[in-house]
């Protein structure tokens, strides 16, 4: 999977030596220690010292056109050839091309995304209505529709795109007629789900695949995900059924994804130091997930090693919806002559969601 590299900005202003050690606020005789933040929000001699501004990620465009891309696929199931057409207006198709990729390998995000409903309810009703008319069982309708993805081209991201790793949405992967093993696994469990089935994604060694929740006497490789059987499907190549698993994944352990929509929050910051004595954190938030990022806080702290900390700060709770980021503005004591670093922390419900560091420095 893709790794992400992210810089932060440390921005303090060097000062003339000064033969004092720093003043500690609340505790004037030592060190202040680090504190749980849901211990910080029960507080209310702790400061909040903040602002908080909030903007959508998603580029709003005031300009459409009525072009459209016309789509086209054959494939064999059965005794049959199948065809499927269908248009889709390219505006579509850029908007989920422009969604940044979040920095997570929990591919459900693709899945769980509500914009793909739209899509993928067309195209289920479409097969379902196909299937209806070769009377076919229910095994015949999901493996048809199996042998359609299936159908699909293997194309690796960096032939597609520029990138090594690139997750499409299900629209893109249907519009570029194909992609590499999370794109068409993707779609897959987008097209399952929303037929009402037991889906999770299987994060394989190098690969990804998807599990279909199953009775217990069913034959084949299964994973056990909340006592229940998700029986493995291989979504690139053809004439892979329901639980048959691939000689290479023998014995392989494989993470498990529930398609529950979730927050995915990544950060960055920039801090400047004013007249030596306060230190102006502004953190940029973003939720790229589908989920709302509930009773979020930023936490900021000058470290003093030990899991001490000169001076720290949060921002008051706050929700951050889907696709949206904010900025929060932070100020801190600026401590004087001592080794330190800047600590910034995103927390969610209490769980840490996000976290960066400066590297130490003689301030």
């Amino acid at each position: 999977m893709a790794k992400r590299i992210v810089v932060y900005s440390f921005l303090i202003a060097l000062i003339a030596s000064f033969s004092f050690f720093p003043k500690l606020y609340n505790n004037a005789e030592g060190i202040m220690f680090k504190e749980d933040i849901s211990k910080l929000l029960n507080k209310t001699t702790n400061k909040t010292d903040s602002s908080i501004t909030f903007e959508s990620l998603t580029a709003n465009s005031e300009t459409s056109t009525d072009e459209y891309i016309d789509l086209g696929y054959k494939w064999a199931y059965g005794r049959s050839e199948w065809t499927y057409n269908a248009r889709v207006l390219k505006d579509h198709y850029d908007y989920f091309k422009g969604l940044k990729r979040p920095a997570t390998d929990d591919y459900s995000v693709y899945v769980t995304n509500p914009l793909n409903h739209p899509y993928i309810s067309n195209l289920v009703k479409t097969f379902q209505e196909g299937a209806q008319k070769h009377n076919y069982s229910e095994w015949d309708t999901i493996n048809y529709i199996v042998a359609f993805v299936q159908s699909l081209k293997y194309v690796p991201d960096e032939v597609s795109t520029e990138y090594d790793e690139y997750p499409k949405y299900p629209l893109e992967t249907l519009v570029d007629g194909g992609g590499d093993c999370e794109d068409t696994s993707i779609l897959m469990a987008s097209i399952l789900q929303e037929m009402g089935y037991g889906v999770v994604l299987l994060g394989m060694p190098d690969h990804m695949a998807i599990g279909v929740k199953g009775a217990d006497n069913l034959p084949g490789s299964y994973y056990t995900y909340n006592g229940a059987h998700y029986y493995y499907l291989e979504t690139t190549g053809s004439n892979w059924s329901i639980g048959a698993l691939p000689d290479q994944f023998k014995n392989k352990q494989a993470k498990i994804y529930p398609l529950t929509p979730r927050p995915v929050i990544t950060h960055s910051w920039q801090a400047k130091t004013v007249n030596g004595l306060s230190t102006q954190i502004n953190v940029q938030i973003s939720n790229e997930g589908t989920a709302t990022s509930k009773n979020t806080v930023v936490y900021a702290a000058f470290d003093a090693g030990d899991n001490n900390v000169y001076d720290q700060t949060y921002s008051k709770p706050f929700d951050l919806e889907p696709q949206t980021k904010a900025e929060i503005t932070l100020h801190l004591k600026y401590p004087r002559n001592v080794q330190s670093r800047l600590i910034v922390k995103v927390i969610s419900n209490d769980v840490l969601m996000d976290e960066s560091t400066s590297k130490w420095q003689q301030l």
